[in-house]
C-alpha cells in the first residue's frame, strides 16, 4: 500500500479514545427536582421560624412596653410603685424583643415580597448575618429570661418586690389595682417570660435548620467534586489514548 493510496482512505484505528458517557437527562432532571424540593422545604421552615419568632417578639414587646408605660404614667402617684423600683429587667426584655422583631420582620418581607429592592437587600444582609443574629438572639433571650425570673424570685422571697414584675404580683399592689392594673400586668409578665423561653427553643430550631442547609450544601459540593474528578479522569484517559493512536496507525501505514 502506497502513501498516496493510504491518504485517500480512512485509516484503521485499533484503539478509539473513550468518549465521555452522555449524561442521563432523566437522572439529571430527577436530581434537580429533588434539590429544588429540599430548598423549598428549608425556605418554608425558615418562614415558619421567622413568623413564630416575630409574633412572640411582638407579644413580649407589647407586654413589656405596656408595663413600662404604666409605670411611667403613674410613678408620681403615691404608693403606686416601690420607693426604689428596679426597671432593668423590663427594659432589657423589651429591648431584646424589639431588636428580634425588627430582624425577623425584615426577613419576612424578603420572603413574602422577593421581587422588591428592599427584599433583596434584607435577604442578602439577613442571610449573611443569620448565624450571628441567631446566636445573639439565643443568648439575649436566655439572659433576659434568667434575669427577669431571678429578679422576680428575689423580690418574692425577700419581700422587697423591687422589680415591676414581682411588685404587680404582690399583695402590695392590690390597693393600687385601679391605677397600675396590677393583675393584668402580672399575668402579662408571666406570659412574657414564657414567650422568652419559647424564643430560645425557636432559635434552637433555627440551628437545626442551619444544619440541614449545611448538609444539603455539603452533599451538593461532594457530588460536584465527584463529577469533576470523573471528568478529569476521563479526559486523562482520552488524552493518553489519543496520543497512542497515531503511533499505531503509522505502524500500519509502514
Amino acid at each position: 500500500m502506497t502513501t498516496t493510496e493510504s491518504e485517500g482512505k480512512t485509516p484503521y484505528t485499533a484503539l478509539n479514545p473513550v468518549a465521555d458517557p452522555p449524561a442521563d437527562p432523566i437522572d439529571e432532571e430527577a436530581k434537580t427536582r429533588k434539590q429544588a424540593r429540599g430548598e423549598k422545604r428549608i425556605k418554608v421552615l425558615r418562614v415558619i421560624q421567622s413568623t413564630l419568632s416575630a409574633l412572640l417578639s411582638l407579644a413580649i414587646a407589647i407586654f413589656q412596653g405596656r408595663l413600662y408605660g404604666t409605670y411611667q404614667n403613674t410613678q408620681s402617684t403615691a404608693g403606686a410603685w416601690p420607693k426604689v423600683p428596679d426597671v432593668v429587667p423590663t427594659i432589657l426584655l423589651f429591648s431584646v424583643a424589639l431588636v428580634a422583631l425588627v430582624f425577623d420582620g425584615c426577613m419576612l418581607v424578603g420572603y413574602f415580597f422577593p421581587s422588591s429592592k428592599f427584599a433583596r437587600w434584607a435577604l442578602r444582609v439577613g442571610g449573611a448575618a443569620q448565624y450571628v443574629m441567631s446566636s445573639t438572639k439565643t443568648v439575649s433571650f436566655a439572659i433576659a429570661a434568667v434575669i427577669s425570673k431571678t429578679s422576680y424570685d428575689y423580690g418574692v422571697n425577700s419581700g422587697t418586690n423591687a422589680d415591676l414584675w414581682s411588685y404587680t404580683c404582690s399583695d402590695q399592689a392590690v390597693p393600687m389595682e385601679a391605677v397600675i392594673h396590677a393583675d393584668s400586668n402580672c399575668n402579662s409578665q408571666w406570659a412574657s417570660w414564657a414567650f422568652a423561653i419559647f424564643q430560645v427553643a425557636i432559635e434552637v430550631f433555627g440551628w437545626v435548620i442551619s444544619i440541614l442547609v449545611f448538609r444539603q450544601t455539603d452533599k451538593k459540593l461532594t457530588h460536584q467534586a465527584m463529577e469533576e474528578r470523573l471528568t478529569a479522569y476521563s479526559s486523562n484517559v482520552n488524552g493518553r489514548l489519543a496520543d497512542a493512536t497515531p503511533q499505531f496507525e503509522s505502524g500500519l501505514a509502514a
